[in-house]
């Protein structure tokens, strides 16, 4: 334990010196990096201060050119403007990796200077083209003067800026340089400290280990009394031995008696493992085992009597592909060392080869050994001759085809008696419209006849509707075009269609409209096809001088359309079956109204298809509420 401490307080003596050693190296790269800084920012400032006297150079020679009319102030100003701009370049990159620098020279400093460039060439134009007098009015009634200054401010700020960046990076350095100092001393403290409490360890260490000498000779003077007490035991024990050797030989006759006993019990064994192999070989089912390369190890006669082949044919001779149609060879390659993995394989079909060529379909599930390793050994698998189940499923399939063209031709004929009824129940609404026009010739009587006339035709009228929208839905011909829809003024102009219908039944029909002039982009005859059959159902099913309403709310990316009745309601155990074509629940009509069960199943396909929800909340005996929810863009 002691050496121990020793190697660890060395060990820590040199990491402390390796980072007292790395401290040292930063510290004296900091301070390379501190004097790069300053020249870094005063090469800066001179250059700013460059720019500011080249470009007062510039207007010089601007100015001696503009007096004296010499090409050579001339030359002096090309120069000196050339120098300005190779001067603003070299400020871009100096600062180029501090923002706000770089901020201050691309968007003031730079753009104040090329204005003030752009002036002086200015006058120098004018002199060319009008003569002295008009570039010196120019000269005075131009910016020149505030475009000097705001250089000579931007300069200033920016040379300002540059030296406070200097000052705290110096500060930064020197907080810096003072924590690797106390680290450095604090280091030098600590190896100190080390080395003392190593040496006073040594020390320690010494004079254990002559104590322990010491022990180690009495210990080995106790060693050597044991030792001869331990002589003295073993004789002792010899002696109980050849007693223990006497009562050996007595069990040895015992165990002789209990191998006969045995003997009887393995002619019994033998006879429960041939009952066993018997009923292995004669299952109703076929088994067999794989190796790890797909060689037959196992087969019971059953699977050998299907195949066609004999015991010695197959076991270590034949590979499970030969018993395998060609076309599963790939299957069974891809498949086996899945199962060597999982373990298993379920219910997996195939087609067996016979002997003699010809094939059999087979179910198959399998079961992996594997040994203490977790290596795979050999599997178990069961095979079920499966040619009757095949030939009840292709009944079956055939049956299945057949009902198929059943459907195929009730849906066909529905659509056709739809259609040729739709013309004659409109033609007889067209002639009670024209019977209405005439009322003064019809009696009482004939009015409630017309009527109820008109009431069925109506109910006929959105049947066949129906009928044609579940042919188009379950045909796959719907057609959608998205159009603008301005919700309130279409629900205004649809809800006149269902004032008659209400009024008969004395019921309150009201719009709440939380949407006013909203738009939505929609199919506008499958958002008729919605509205129609919703407000229908809830008149439907509404008793007398109750109330129907119909509201409409704006979310953040939908239009919500609720449709709210007070009748009756539905069963809880019914809700589920609400959207079911052809589906009838407990709850009638309160007005003798017949219902074909489409309407809402209809209602459910036009809301999917136009990208919306529907929902419904009801309680019994209270009212239901239907809730439709369709994106404010693009639904269909």
């Amino acid at each position: 334990m002691k050496t121990n401490s020793i190697i660890t307080l060395l060990v820590s003596s040199v990491i402390l010196t390796g980072i007292s050693a790395a401290i040292t190296h930063y510290a004296i790269r900091d301070s390379r990096n501190r004097v790069e800084w300053v020249f870094h920012t005063y090469e800066v400032i001179d250059h700013s201060a460059t720019l500011l006297t080249h470009l007062k150079d510039t207007e010089s020679s601007q100015r001696g050119y503009l007096i004296t009319g010499d090409s050579s102030y001339l030359q002096n100003f090309k120069a000196n403007r050339e120098m300005v701009l190779a001067t603003g370049d070299s400020i871009s990159k100096l600062v180029s990796d501090n923002t706000t620098q770089t901020s201050l020279v691309q968007t003031k400093l730079l753009p104040t200077v090329a204005r003030k460039l752009a002036y002086i060439e200015a006058a120098i134009s004018k002199y060319n083209i009008n003569g002295k007098d008009s570039a010196f009015a120019l000269i005075r009634r131009g910016p020149g003067k505030i475009l000097m200054d705001s250089i000579q401010l931007y300069t200033a700020a920016f040379s300002k800026h540059e030296k406070e960046l200097l000052t705290n990076q110096l500060e930064q350095v020197a907080i810096t340089h003072n924590r690797q100092i106390i680290i450095r001393y604090g280091s030098f403290i600590l190896i100190a400290f080390v080395s003392i409490l190593a040496l006073f360890t040594i020390v320690q260490k010494q004079e254990r280990n002559e104590e322990l000498i010491k022990e180690l000779n009495l210990v080995n003077t106790s060693l050597e009394k044991k030792v001869e007490q331990r002589t003295v035991e073993l004789k002792r024990q010899s002696d109980v031995a050849e007693e223990l050797n006497q009562k050996l030989q007595e069990n040895m006759e015992e165990l002789e008696m209990f191998y006969e006993t045995l003997q009887v019990k393995s002619i019994k064994t033998e006879s429960a493992l041939q009952e066993i192999e018997d009923l292995y070989n004669n299952a109703p089912c076929g088994y067999h085992s794989l190796a790890s390369d797909g060689t037959i190890i196992r087969m019971n006669q059953t699977e050998l009597k299907w195949l066609g082949y004999t015991l010695d044919e197959v076991l270590s001779k034949m590979h499970v592909t030969s018993i395998l149609v060609p076309e599963e060879h790939t299957s069974y390659y891809n498949d086996f060392e899945a199962f060597k993995r999982e373990g298993f394989i379920h219910n997996k079909e195939h087609t067996f080869l016979r002997k003699d060529g010809s094939t059999f379909p087979v179910l198959l599930n399998a079961t992996a050994i594997y040994n203490e390793l977790g290596e795979y050994m050999m599997s178990r698998g069961t095979v079920i001759d499966i040619t009757e189940r095949k030939v009840y499923e292709h009944q079956l399939m055939e049956v299945n085809k057949k009902l198929t063209r059943f459907n195929t031709d009730k849906d066909n004929f529905l659509n056709v008696a739809a259609h040729d009824l739709k013309s004659p129940v409109n033609n007889i609404l067209g002639l009670i419209s024209l019977i209405n026009m005439q009322k003064g010739n019809i009696s009482p009587e004939q009015a409630e006849y017309i009527l109820h006339i008109q009431h069925l035709c109506s109910n006929m009228q959105n049947l066949i509707g129906n009928l044609l929208d579940i042919g188009k839905i379950e045909g796959g011909i719907m057609e959608f075009k998205p159009e603008p829809v301005n919700m309130s003024e279409f629900m205004k102009e649809h809800l006149d269609d269902f004032k008659d219908h209400a009024a008969t039944k004395h019921i309150s029909l009201i719009l709440e409209d939380h949407t006013p002039n909203r738009c939505i982009i929609t199919d506008r005859s499958a958002l008729q096809r919605i509205a129609e059959n919703l407000i229908s159902n809830a008149l439907k099913f509404s008793p007398p001088h109750t109330r129907v309403i119909i509201r409409l709310e704006q979310t953040d990316h939908h239009l919500k359309m609720e449709v709210q009745d007070h009748g009756l309601g539905i069963q809880p155990n019914e809700i589920n079956l609400l959207f079911r074509k052809f589906q009838k629940l407990s709850t009638r009509p309160t007005g003798g109204e017949g219902s074909s069960g489409l309407g809402l199943s209809i209602v459910k396909e036009l809301v999917t298809a136009l990208n919306g929800k529907i929902s419904v909340t009801s309680e019994v005996n209270k009212g239901t509420i239907f809730s439709v929810e369709l994106p404010l863009f693009e639904s269909a």
